[in-house]
């Protein structure tokens, strides 16, 4: 279940699981408000896909009743939400339909969440099975906010498909086709055009930077700041080497195309992208919250920077583009540590065999 299925890392779990689920699982697929670009690839799979039309929040709290019907109509086993306004309300109508197994999600590092949706946490806790939170990090900042069970925090890392970085044109034209010359830099940024990913400070470093003035950068993503960080890419003087692409779905051509990746998020869980950059052995240049230093090993698989520090950001990017001997090493020691680590197979499995010990948990056949 989840609010809604744009193009996004927890999105693409769901459709992962729904892909490769073991066969003694029969997954069904709940989409609150709106299904959005991966709702309808997973509709395309064939599984069970509903779409309910709610809104649920404080003005509109009736609606967890309507999703508690669609639950009692459905009669599941399991309850497995993704993101905020599944969990918190998903949950709250799981237990009213007293579905017999309830999962939250904590993908990110929530250090501004609204006194009550800490309190609603809490107290979901109660009737909650386990919560799985997406990177160390995650769980023991949840674990503190709401003052949760640790043991029934588990800690299940995002992980990415890797045929995702398959190729179906060249580098070069990929290139040609946004109009970057054969000889330029490019860094590449995968993420939601929100106020999370950092995309303000990533502007302001490529202006600012006189090392990186021959860089071009591709924004792959859509969101509530398209029209503002046009806008000041415009005023920075950099609407000729900033390419705004919108979500893709050929990540594998984006990447192959780049230099390095940067991930300057103010506040994260793990980004998925990110991994998926350095499975394709990118080198990476991130910010240093939450899940990322996890992941990111400073100088050995990447260089780590302070959030909101467009300075710093810029001289890491500079470092790898005067440098290409070192960013190249840096992408091969990145490859080498996800690739074995962080393939949808491996998440798949651990999550199935989570499923699977709350069943016998709960007596559930």
């Amino acid at each position: 279940m989840a609010h809604a299925f744009a193009v996004g890392g927890a999105e693409e779990m769901v459709l992962n699981l729904v892909r490769r689920l073991p066969p003694r699982f029969e997954p069904a697929v709940c989409c609150i408000h709106a299904p959005g670009p991966i709702g309808e690839e997973i509709r395309a799979t064939g599984v069970p896909f509903r779409v309910l039309g709610l809104t649920p929040g404080v003005k509109r709290p009736l609606d967890v009743l309507t999703i508690r019907q669609y639950l009692r109509e459905m009669a599941p086993h399991i309850l497995h939400p993704f993101l905020l306004t599944a969990s918190l309300y998903g949950r709250a109508a799981a237990m009213l339909a007293r579905v017999p197994v309830v999962l939250g999600t904590e993908v990110n590092v929530y250090a501004n969440k609204r006194r009550w949706h800490a309190l609603a946490e809490r107290f979901l806790m109660r009737g909650t099975d386990a919560v799985i939170a997406s990177a160390e990090s995650v769980r023991d900042f949840y674990v503190q906010q709401i003052h949760a069970d640790r043991d029934r925090v588990e800690v299940i890392y995002n992980a990415v498909d890797w045929s995702a970085l398959a190729q179906t044109t060249t580098r070069d034209e990929l290139r040609a086709g946004l109009g970057i010359p054969d000889d330029s830099p490019v860094a590449c940024i995968i993420a939601r055009l929100t106020e999370q990913k950092g995309h303000r400070d990533l502007l302001a470093a490529l202006a600012a930077t006189p090392a990186l003035a021959p860089m071009h950068l591709v924004v792959v993503g859509d969101g509530e700041l398209r029209r503002e960080l046009g806008h000041r890419a415009h005023a920075l003087s950099l609407s000729d080497r900033v390419h705004f692409v919108g979500p893709r779905r050929d990540l594998g051509n984006l990447l192959g195309a780049s230099d390095l990746f940067v991930m300057p998020s103010l506040w994260e869980g793990l980004p998925l992208s990110m991994i998926l950059a350095m499975g394709a052995g990118l080198p990476v240049v991130a910010t240093r919250v939450a899940g990322i230093p996890e992941v990111v090993r400073d100088g050995e698989s990447g260089l780590l920077v302070r959030p909101a520090d467009p300075t710093e950001l810029g001289a890491a990017m500079a470092r790898l583009v005067g440098d290409t001997a070192f960013g190249a090493r840096l992408g091969s020691a990145a490859r080498a540590f996800v690739v074995p680590r962080f393939g949808v197979d491996n998440y798949v499995a651990s999550v199935s065999a989570l499923y699977d010990r709350l069943l016998v948990a709960k007596g559930v056949q």
